[in-house]
């Protein structure tokens, strides 16, 4: 049929109608959803998928241990790469495999491997966002004697560090992918588990499968929007409390996060914004990333996790014999988990309407309270959004109802605000913050520990 003939048998009607399709194209392929959806996808974690994957790691192939160059760590991409295959709707699995040159002779012919799992874009498939955790594992903090010595055949279950990680990445890999939440990716998604990112006695440095990922996607001129890096997220037997690490080019990830975490109420304890840039903390896979210039942000149980803070207590455990799935918060992976989802979820999408990178600087529209950390020891942000201007008043008061502080009373603009409280002078307990407009009360539980 010639062009004349089909032309003829178009109405005008029909004309008009096909002109509109095409110049509406362009803004239909934007994925859309609903912030209800999303919670339907944040509430779909499961407890018992992290929990097998955890297990299985720790004792990858029945070896104990997934230290490179050894048969659990081969085990452990095996496992990861059936685990990805398993979900329907990714586009491609693929093993992405690597040298350590610095290797001891033959290890250095011997390939490792990053997987990677891929969700192709919806509107611009040559934009993408990352998000990763190591596969492998170390018991260096046995002692250099018998590190050194035993690394081959060392029981180094690494169960926070990190199968963890791999835990949620995987989970939120599963959700992601799964069309029935009707989430389709405005931009490309990258779901690596990678490898090599301890360092080891039979070679020197380390972040190799990282690096390698990282100056592939420089070399190929894509524009990488951002990186999540799922690093030992789950020893902290007191607090729901994580760390994010950003540098200055990532502070829109953490906020991101950040606004997540406080959107959709998932109740994690965030590190503050005077403590989320640290260019210095290098010791994770997310630094990969930041030597090629990309944006990335580390979520850690605490930055360093060999030290004490108000809300963690030194991980014992971590790179020993003794890092095993009993000495993991099951609560805080899940939680983790589902802040992760719900931040890449709002980042990929138009949620509601609203662009999903907008979400924390948007002028608000919703009556919003929230505190973080929570519990917390001895102090909290508490965080709050009036999407109309009026007087405004926030205080706090004991479980018996008697006011204890008022830290705001006032005329205030729409916005969003934080106030600092102080519970120093407090016992252990429950107490409330209660925000309070002309038209609106809000009231949440805080719980402070000591």
């Amino acid at each position: 049929m010639t062009v004349t003939n089909i032309f003829k048998n178009i109405t005008m009607k029909k004309l008009r109608q096909l002109i509109l399709l095409l110049f509406l194209l362009p803004f239909l392929t934007s994925a859309q959803i609903s912030q209800s959806a999303i919670q339907s996808m944040i509430d779909s974690v499961s407890l018992p998928n992290l929990t097998t994957h955890i297990e299985t790691l720790q004792a990858a192939g029945g070896n104990w241990s997934r230290v490179n160059f050894t048969p659990g760590n081969d085990s452990a991409v095996a496992y990861i790469k059936r685990s990805f295959d398993a979900m329907p709707h990714l586009d491609s699995v693929a093993l992405d495999t690597f040298f350590i040159p610095s290797a001891t002779p033959p290890l250095n012919t011997q390939p490792l491997a990053n997987v990677v799992a891929t969700i192709t874009g919806t509107k611009d498939a040559s934009k993408m966002y990352v998000i990763g955790a190591h596969l492998d594992c170390s018991a260096s903090r046995m002692g250099s004697s018998v590190w050194n010595a035993q690394w081959k055949t060392l029981h180094a279950p690494g169960a926070d560090d990190n199968a963890t990680g791999v835990a949620a990445l995987l989970e939120a890999a599963r959700i992601l992918s799964d069309t029935s939440f009707g989430f389709h990716s405005d931009y490309t998604l990258k779901f690596v588990a990678f490898g090599a990112e301890e360092q080891g006695p039979a070679y020197s440095d380390h972040h190799f499968g990282s690096r390698h990922f990282a100056s592939a996607v420089k070399a190929g001129n894509a524009i990488l929007l951002g990186v999540v890096n799922l690093d030992m997220v789950g020893y902290n037997d007191a607090y729901l409390y994580q760390s994010i690490i950003a540098n200055e080019a990532s502070v829109s990830l953490w906020r991101s996060f950040l606004a997540a975490n406080d959107t959709f109420n998932i109740g994690l304890g965030l590190n503050h914004a005077e403590y989320a840039v640290d260019p210095g903390a290098s010791w994770s896979d997310h630094a990969s990333f930041w030597e090629n210039g990309f944006p990335a942000i580390c979520l850690i149980e605490y930055a360093p996790p060999w030290v004490n803070g108000t809300f963690y207590k030194a991980n014992p455990y971590y790179h020993t014999s003794s890092d095993t799935f009993e000495t993991v918060n099951m609560e805080l992976v899940k939680r983790i988990t589902q802040a992760t989802v719900a931040m890449t979820a709002t980042m990929n999408s138009t949620v509601t309407g609203i662009s999903a990178e907008k979400i924390s600087s948007q002028q608000p529209t919703a009556f919003v309270l929230s505190n973080y950390p929570n519990p917390f020891n001895p102090s909290t942000r508490i965080r709050f959004e009036i999407p109309a201007s009026g007087f405004v008043t926030l205080k706090v008061f004991d479980v018996l109802g008697k006011e204890i502080a008022t830290l705001m009373s006032g005329q205030k603009s729409p916005g969003t605000y934080e106030m600092n409280f102080d519970g120093s002078a407090l016992a252990s307990g429950i107490y409330y913050s209660r925000l309070q407009t002309e038209n609106s009360v809000l009231t949440k539980r805080m719980v402070l520990l000591k």
